[in-house]
C-alpha cells in the first residue's frame, strides 16, 4: 500500500524549497521533501547519478536513458524528459523517438 502526504506552503516557502531542491540536484520539490522527511530517496539518488553522467558526455553524443542507467525505473524517464524540456538539465536536446523505441536525446 502507498500513502500520499500533503502539506501547504506559502509562495515564498515554495520558492525556498525549489531553490534547495535545484541546488542539491533533485528533480523536483516533492522528491526533495521526501528525502528531507525520510533521509533517503533511491530514485532521486539515481536521478542525480543520471544527470552527472549526462554532464560528462561529449557534445554531439546521442543517447537513450538506458544507455546511461541500465534498467531505469519509468519515473526516471519522466523526470529526464521534463527537466530537459523545462531547461533544468542544460545542453541536452530531445530528439524524440522512432517508432516504438525509447526517447532519444543529444548532448549539445
Amino acid at each position: 500500500m502507498s500513502y500520499r502526504v500533503q502539506f501547504t506552503v506559502s509562495d515564498e516557502e515554495k520558492e525556498q524549497l525549489r531553490e534547495k531542491a535545484e541546488k542539491q540536484g533533485f528533480p523536483n520539490i516533492a522528491e526533495y521533501c521526501k528525502f528531507c522527511a525520510l533521509g533517503k530517496n533511491n530514485t532521486a539518488e539515481l536521478y542525480k547519478l543520471l544527470v552527472s553522467r549526462i554532464e560528462k558526455l561529449p557534445a554531439g553524443q546521442k543517447f537513450f536513458l538506458r544507455d546511461i542507467i541500465p534498467n531505469p525505473p519509468i519515473l526516471l524517464g519522466r523526470w529526464l524528459f521534463e527537466n530537459i524540456t523545462n531547461g533544468s538539465i542544460a545542453n541536452v536536446k530531445h530528439l524524440g523517438k522512432k517508432g516504438a523505441d525509447a526517447e532519444q536525446y543529444q548532448k549539445i
